[in-house]
């Protein structure tokens, strides 16, 4: 039965395509069987693993024309993902209201349970018919978050909308709150670090991870070049925190 785990938060340029990368990345060298599920119109991660999103079924096609998830499935150097396509950036004017215009992905992903051990998604920067279903469908959510007065109010709003699909799924569960472009010791954040940050947690029911991303331009050169960090850069100090995160992530799903 495959754990399936969302990047996500409503604020962009959080880091969500980079936290679902890296964390498949990790689970992929661990040797589980995973599956990309590229849920954002921005199709960042659909990029980096140099999928087809021309003449061959995408998201799009499982939402709007009725493919199954398995007949969008493409396996690359990188990983098996199932893509995006830029025609989804209109998905909340399209797909018509009703009862089950957030269970389509859930609906579609049931058949392949078996098949993998973790299916990640990485999700827009906004509310809406995509993120719906993402966590319709998802048994836990990563927030990545930055250690500034934005982030902390993005925390705030995303944590009202887990909570409204949270009583239509039951195992949504908020694995924990990830630290990314961290700097360490800078005076201007260390209260929102120390104080703030974990007041949030406790009061969202879940935990700021002890790992933190730090800052680095390996990251950043990997996902330029569509290459697995722990293969360019396994050296690497965000490497490294990529890897204890991972530790840290399937110490919460042993659970």
């Amino acid at each position: 039965m495959a754990f399936k785990i969302a990047a996500a938060n409503i604020k962009g340029g959080i880091g969500k395509s980079t936290t679902a990368l890296n964390l498949t990345d990790q689970l992929l060298k661990r040797g589980y069987k995973v599956l990309m599920i590229d849920c954002d119109p921005q199709r960042n991660t659909t990029a980096v693993y140099r999928a087809k999103t021309e003449d061959c079924a995408t998201m799009y096609d499982i939402i709007f024309s009725g493919y199954s998830a398995e007949e969008t499935i493409q396996s690359t150097e990188f990983g098996d993902i199932i893509p995006n396509d830029v025609e989804l950036k209109n998905a909340d004017s399209q797909v018509k209201p009703g009862p089950g215009m957030y269970k389509h992905l859930k609906k579609n992903l049931a058949a392949l349970e078996d098949k993998y051990d973790f299916m990640i998604f990485d999700t827009p920067p906004h509310n809406g018919v995509l993120l719906g279903n993402v966590l319709m469908a998802c048994d836990g959510v990563v927030i990545p978050v930055e250690c500034d007065l934005f982030g902390i109010q993005g925390l705030r709003d995303f944590y009202s909308t887990l909570q409204e699909f949270k009583e239509d799924n039951e195992k949504l569960t908020i694995l924990g709150i990830l630290k990314v472009k961290y700097k360490k010791n800078q005076n201007l954040t260390k209260d929102l670090e120390e104080s703030t940050l974990p007041k949030y947690a406790e009061n969202m029911q879940t935990k700021v991870f002890q790992t933190a991303i730090r800052e680095s331009v390996k990251c950043k050169e990997a996902i330029t070049g569509c290459m697995r960090l722990s293969q360019y850069a396994p050296k690497s100090t965000v490497e490294q925190d990529y890897s204890d995160l991972t530790d840290e992530i399937l110490k919460e799903v042993r659970k």
